[in-house]
């Protein structure tokens, strides 16, 4: 049998980055009463890319829902009548993320929006009820919704 070596290459290691966000503020920013055909809110939500070494992509949803004692129904009724504008960046270089009903803001903007390792930004969102959608239809209705930001490795 021949002769044979063995030498070794130890101790080598790997980490595995952890994307994180965080937004600011986590409460509600929309807490509306009242409304009639022509009301807006404009509200604003800073994200910040909490690793330092890997950037992301981000995403931006509404969850709706029913309020208590309203229907689904009635949620998504609304939901297809409260119009939503979000902006990212909108005192920098402002890029429209969405503009549509509220029913409609699911993973906005379909590519996402690139947000580099250790950043922030302010993304700002506009709600409004259009005159032409305020009709006796959906007088007296409600919605809740919570509005969702998901990132992932760019």
């Amino acid at each position: 049998m021949p002769f044979t070596f063995q030498a070794l290459n130890e101790d080598n290691t790997v980490g595995i980055a952890q994307i994180s966000i965080t937004i600011d503020p986590t409460a509600a920013i929309f807490t509306e009463t009242g409304w009639s055909g022509g009301d807006s809110a404009t509200e604003r939500i800073n994200i910040s890319n909490d690793d330092p070494d890997v950037d992301v992509n981000y995403f931006v949803s509404a969850d709706w829902y029913a309020s208590l004692g309203g229907t689904p129904q009635d949620a998504r009724l609304l939901a297809e009548r409260l119009e939503m504008e979000v902006t990212a960046d909108p005192d920098g270089t402002p890029e429209q993320l969405y503009t549509g009903a509220l029913a409609g803001l699911i993973q906005q903007p379909p590519a996402g929006r690139p947000l580099a390792a250790g950043t922030n930004e302010d993304v700002e969102f506009v709600l409004s009820l259009p005159d032409a959608n305020a009709t006796d239809l959906i007088q007296g209705m409600s919605i809740e919704f919570d509005i969702v930001f998901v990132a992932v490795e760019a």
